[in-house]
């Protein structure tokens, strides 16, 4: 089972990521040396060649990698560290991110309701049952990897609860973060952005669909515009700083 629970953003292509994991798991596989020292030295070559992986692939500045690195940062610098099970736990660790990395498909694609508001009603709900398959949900911007299980998106309500469970995950890091005195990054606000535009998008599409019309979803599509103004305004700039 798979212990990376939060979100990870990497900033490479899928699969130039998963061969510098296998490469790095490649390298050090069955490798020993013939005393202790010779093995702790090859140990510290492995702790740094994983950070070094972890700093080129991943934004750092997001809490689920930060927790990574900082594991085997803690293993490299221990004076006593019991090599056989640090080794096998980073093992563990790279298989997880192996997995998820798997499971990533860039932010552009992300499933997204922002060009169903722009159809007839009609349209909108012939269109909305096959969200994933007919393409009207290709929009975004960057070339930034986020984890999605996006096959799983067909409706308008799943896209809208795809964003809440991201953003209430991202919410959740970005609070634990700011209890011990850490700003928010660049990329965390762009995120934050980006699920509430998302999410009124949703919100905006049901209403002028005429599904599930309440006054609770018209003051969310109302909070909603809000959140797209700010998205629009800025996800460009947010790009730009990001590449």
């Amino acid at each position: 089972m798979n212990n990376l629970n939060e979100i990870f953003v990497a900033t490479k292509d899928k699969e130039y990521v998963l061969a510098k994991i296998d490469g790095l798991c490649q390298k050090y596989n069955n490798r020993n040396g013939i005393n202790y020292e010779q093995r702790k030295a090859l140990f510290r070559n492995y702790c740094h060649d994983t950070l070094e992986v972890f700093n080129e692939c991943f934004v750092t500045s997001m809490l689920g990698i930060s927790r990574c690195k900082k594991r085997v940062e803690k293993f490299q610098k221990s004076a006593n560290v019991n090599i056989d099970a640090a080794t096998l736990e980073i093992l563990k660790l790279l298989v997880d991110l192996k997995e998820l990395v798997s499971s990533m498909v860039p932010i552009k694609d992300l499933p997204s309701c922002k060009k169903l508001i722009g159809l007839s009603a009609e349209d909108i709900i012939a269109k909305a049952k096959d969200l994933e398959k007919s393409g009207i949900v290709k929009v975004g911007v960057g070339a930034l990897l986020l984890k999605s299980k996006i096959n799983d998106v067909v409706e308008i309500e799943d896209v809208r609860d795809y964003y809440q469970r991201n953003l209430e995950e991202l919410l959740s890091e970005i609070k634990i973060k700011g209890d011990k005195g850490e700003s928010i990054s660049l990329i965390e606000q762009f995120l934050l952005d980006k699920f509430n535009a998302e999410i009124g998008y949703c919100n905006l599409a049901l209403i002028k669909a005429g599904i599930g019309i309440t006054k609770e979803l018209k003051d969310l599509a109302e909070i909603g515009k809000k959140h797209i103004e700010r998205y629009e305004e800025n996800k460009f700039v947010a790009v730009l700083l990001l590449n």
